[in-house]
């Protein structure tokens, strides 16, 4: 018989399929055996396709010749065994505890069915359970140290869980998922060097141990190598697991391009073959944006549990509000209404890190709040009058507890008892850390209707408390930059930020960067302005030697050349906007920026048009030639950018069209001015 290639010859047929296996061709074996016809039926062609489907990963198949072979040989208990297992690694709790019952009484398997009972309740989350199914289990072993170790991660305290790990490993040698588990309990515990270390090390022994994997192929060939599959040898050597905290550990401190560098270590496989985790971490690093990775979410979300991973709520909700798409977080919530309180201290976590802009680990005391929260925030959709009343309300019962913490921790401080002491230090934290998303979403209502007198007025109310805080600084740096005439108290929130950074100064927003530039020119500090901006030249140009790419120096010429555009200095402001587009070349001409430079240009057609500014032939030239570079080099390229909610058309503009449309209305009028 010759199948794809492989000839089994009669008589060597059982040595060909162990061949096969040995080699750990698992779907070719599966495909040899099912071609066989009744052979399929027997207990040797069961057991074998049985084995095969759960190394190929398919669990519901080898759950169904385990089964069979439970009806067929009933008195073997290993089979009721790996039966079980098929079904729990299917995600079919219930019935892998059923069939775990039938074997309760083995001897030989009673460590092994006491070890899946307690996995299978992990998983359910019925932690209680698993504890008591683990008293129950041999002291010591280093299945049970981990285990022990999971149990105390999920019930934070992760002290004790980060020791167990420990003893695990040292136990019973170093194993990837043992490792992996440490790694995620440091994190936990904020120590992300010795988090960072552990998943290196998984990821160094994967590369050695398992170059089949082609562990970092995708960056070696832009992404298009080719698909390894999912074989068992990925699960256990733990290079999944390690890589993805990798990515969350850089996606956790804005490191978004390393966290996708992470993804791309990951062994290559196609979209269909990516587990959960991935593809939500991929959803979140998406090079498109967040919104391009609505879908998998949502896809995520449909899935349900346990392959949806826990975090896929909170980050669907928090896209959604990031985009302003309310109704669409309001239907999640209302279709989901059982995962909004069971993971509601999530789903606020995710909101503070949209609204303040950077990752800190909260510890939620008053869960009461949140959903007010998030409630709160929908609402503004329909009243804002509505919303302030209940984010009043919330800021005014956080507040008070603020106030009767801070006076505890005075009260402690008197005293010699330390631990009191960090007690209270904890509670007050985690107290402002509720507080702060609450101040920002105050905030963010009145900035919404460009009422920034009033978002001033929030931050001033909030100073007792948010003062110290980098992000509070920053937002309220924002608002006073907002309101035009405060340009000088605006600088004095976005200095500090500048000064923080050092000599990495393109680790500071380009948004603070051009409004601080901004800020010195409207106060007559242009020889400042001019210093900050040779300092984003000069350490833009060594970013680029070094291969890393930034558009810094765009932005901040960009904003600087519209705001003398909105002072009618056409000529100096458009020259400004030409050079940060390198004269339209196409290298940072896309929807966002091209956006900067048709209102500028809108609006020196306007002018000229009502004949209230007088441009000189050689800058009429210089951006005629400029607009026909854009032409040129954005004929394909989208001129808007759709939000989330907004179907793009069929066939949109480009720049290209705009530009051509833009070149031509200066003719007309140059034209004109000059009969």
């Amino acid at each position: 018989m010759l199948h794809q290639g492989i000839i089994l010859r009669e008589g060597q047929v059982t040595k060909t399929i162990y061949n096969l296996i040995r080699d750990k061709r698992y779907e070719d074996v599966i495909e040899c055996i099912v071609n066989l016809g009744e052979a399929a039926n027997t207990r040797a062609g069961l057991s074998t396709l049985a084995y095969c489907y759960y190394h190929a990963q398919k669990y519901e198949e080898a759950s169904t010749c385990y089964e069979q072979l439970c009806t067929l040989v009933p008195k073997v208990a290993n089979y009721k065994f790996y039966y079980a297992q098929s079904l729990y690694q299917a995600g079919i709790f219930g019935d892998a505890l059923k069939v775990l019952k039938q074997i309760a009484d083995n001897d030989e398997l009673k460590e092994q069915c006491l070890q899946l009972q307690s996995a299978i309740l992990y998983s359910s989350e019925d932690f209680a359970g698993a504890q008591s199914v683990l008293n129950q289990r041999t002291i010591g072993t280093a299945d049970t140290l981990n285990d022990e170790g999971c149990l105390l991660y999920q019930a934070d305290q992760y002290d004790s869980a980060v020791q167990r790990f420990n003893t695990a490993l040292q136990v019973g040698g170093f194993n990837p998922l043992i490792a992996y588990n440490l790694a995620l309990s440091h994190f936990r515990k904020k120590e992300k060097t010795q988090a960072i270390d552990y998943t290196a090390d998984i990821v160094e022994r994967g590369i050695r141990n398992h170059p089949e994997l082609g562990i970092g192929a995708q960056i070696d060939t832009d992404g298009s190598a080719r698909s390894v599959g999912n074989p068992i040898t990925m699960a256990l050597s733990g290079i999944t697991q390690a890589l993805n905290l990798k990515a969350a550990i850089e996606y956790s401190e804005n490191n978004v391009e390393a966290a996708r560098d992470a993804l791309l270590d990951l062994p290559p496989r196609a979209e269909s073959e990516l587990d959960p985790v991935t593809l939500h971490n991929i959803a979140l690093t998406d090079p498109q944006g967040t919104v391009a990775g609505l879908r998998k979410l949502a896809f995520l979300l449909e899935l349900g549990p346990p392959a949806c991973p826990r975090e896929t709520f909170a980050n669907l909700l928090l896209i959604c509000c990031k985009h302003e798409m309310y109704e669409t977080a309001a239907d999640i919530l209302a279709e989901h209404t059982a995962l909004t309180y069971k993971y509601l201290s999530q789903v606020i976590e995710m909101l503070f890190i949209h609204y303040l802009y950077s990752y800190i680990p909260m510890y939620f005391l008053f869960l009461q709040y949140l959903y007010e929260l998030l409630d709160a925030l929908i609402t503004a959709q329909a009243s804002a009058e509505l919303a302030e009343k209940k984010l009043g309300v919330l800021a005014s019962s956080l507040a008070g507890k603020l106030r009767s913490l801070a006076a505890k921790v005075q009260e402690v401080r008197s005293t010699t008892d330390q631990n009191a002491l960090r007690n209270a230090l904890k509670d007050y934290e985690n107290a402002l850390e509720l507080y702060l998303p609450v101040v920002m979403a105050r905030a963010w209502i009145s900035w919404r209707d460009d009422d920034f007198v009033g978002a001033e007025r929030e931050f001033r109310s909030s100073a007792e408390f948010c003062s110290e805080n980098p992000i509070w600084r920053l937002n309220a740096g924002h608002v006073l930059f907002m309101q035009g005439d405060k340009y000088k108290e605006a600088s004095a929130f976005y200095e500090p930020i500048i000064r923080q950074h050092g000599d990495d100064i393109m680790s500071v927003s380009a948004a603070v960067l051009a409004n601080l530039c901004v800020s010195y020119i409207m106060t007559f500090q242009n020889e400042e302005a001019e210093e900050l901006m040779r300092r984003v030249e000069k350490a833009e140009e060594l970013k680029g030697n070094m291969g890393k790419q930034y558009h810094h120096l765009c932005i901040v010429n960009l904003v600087v050349g519209t705001l003398y555009c909105a002072k009618s200095n056409y000529e100096f402001g458009l020259s400004r906007i030409a050079h940060a587009l390198e004269g339209g070349s196409g290298a940072r001409l896309y929807a966002d920026t091209w956006l900067h430079v048709k209102r500028c240009i809108l609006s020196l057609l306007a002018g000229m048009a009502k004949q209230n500014v007088i441009l000189p032939n050689p800058a009429i030239q210089e951006v005629m030639n400029f607009l026909k570079s854009c032409e040129v080099n954005g004929l394909f390229t989208p001129a808007n950018v759709y939000s989330a909610s907004e179907e793009a058309p069929a066939e949109p503009l480009t720049i290209g069209l705009e530009a051509r449309t833009l070149r031509l209305l200066l003719i007309k009028l140059s034209e004109y001015e000059n009969e």
